[in-house]
């Protein structure tokens, strides 16, 4: 018992902290060049959306790049529309996380985790160079995430064969609103769904989640990614705030529509994993769901593009404090 829960405290901080470790690592490293991008290249819907999934493909972070695009329209640098364009691509470009997480279960990667860990070190350590460093910081991350996901795994086990774990994620976490609030307020508590992905993967591969329970929890973890966006608009003017509810309400009906044909989506996913990765793995296609999921609410809201932007400045259309906002 002792060495499950000790597993699972270390296998968890290891995950969240690599996770975070990578992304901050990528993010510093990137600087002046990403802030640059989104700033420059995003004119258009179209070449916003583009950008906004590969510089969060580059980042790993959707919530960094979502945050920092409040940030932008708070300054005056982005307007509204651009920055609804780099939201859609970069919940797309976030999903890249979960798919290396699921060819971790397929390949085992420890050796080369320990191995990135290693080079990370000694970038980091012995190189003067800032950027260097923070790619070194990046690739420490890159390696504890791995070896996070290998000592939860290692300790899931004891949840099979403990009779109480077992009952509730097949009896309650397989209903599908709770497998949503699960992964909605796992993923407001630590600030980052790849995270969340993470466990639900682990989970999965234990035999712990089916494919729909592990789908209704990856829903879930798409609306709780938009808290720490809600809480970086509070301070901010009008436009930021419009700018984080565009991305929660994005998310919350992306997750409606999903839930509504969950049984469609559900076959749509193991088509494609079939198709695509000749296998039947629920790791890849729980990874895959992910992704599916960004992509087609993507294609639903991209047409819709101008229709959202004005109902959005129709519904949000006063600051949250007028005395503040009108001093500034």
């Amino acid at each position: 018992m002792l060495d499950f829960v000790l597993g699972i405290l270390g296998g968890t901080a290891l995950l969240m902290y690599g996770v975070e470790k990578m992304s901050e690592g990528l993010e510093k490293a990137s600087g002046n060049f990403m802030r640059k991008i989104l700033t420059v290249l995003t004119g258009r819907v179209w070449m916003a959306f583009l950008v906004g999934i590969i510089i969060t493909a580059l980042v790993q972070s959707s919530t960094a790049i979502t945050v920092l695009t409040v940030g932008f329209v708070d300054a005056g640098l982005m307007n509204l529309s651009q920055a609804i364009g780099i939201i859609f691509g970069a919940n797309i470009g976030t999903t890249v996380t979960a798919q290396l997480m699921a060819f971790s279960f397929m390949v085992d990667l420890t050796k080369l985790a320990m191995l990135t860990i290693g080079l990370g070190f000694i970038l980091t350590y012995f190189n003067k160079r800032e950027a260097v460093k923070e790619i070194g910081n990046a690739m420490m991350g890159f390696g504890m995430m791995f070896l996070g996901l290998k000592i939860l795994n290692a300790g899931i086990a004891y949840i099979q064969n403990n009779p109480t774990m077992s009952y509730f994620f097949k009896s309650y976490a397989s209903i599908p609103i709770v497998g949503i609030l699960l992964g909605a307020l796992a993923t407001a508590a630590v600030h980052s769904s790849s995270a969340t992905v993470g466990m639900v993967l682990v989970l999965g591969n234990s035999g712990l989640l089916d494919l729909k329970t592990a789908v209704c929890i990856m829903l879930g973890d798409n609306i709780g990614t938009c808290v720490t966006a809600q809480m970086a608009s509070l301070t901010g003017n009008l436009n930021a705030r419009r700018t984080a509810w565009a991305h929660t309400l994005y998310n919350a009906i992306g997750v409606i529509i999903a839930l509504i044909f969950l049984r469609p989506f559900l076959s749509i996913v193991e088509l494609v994993t079939l198709n695509f990765n000749g296998s039947r793995d629920l790791g890849l296609q729980i990874a895959n769901s992910h992704t599916l999921f960004n992509i087609l609410s993507a294609v639903i809201f991209l047409p819709l593009h101008k229709q959202y932007v004005g109902f959005i400045q129709t519904i949000i259309n006063k600051p949250l404090n007028k005395s503040w906002h009108n001093g500034r």
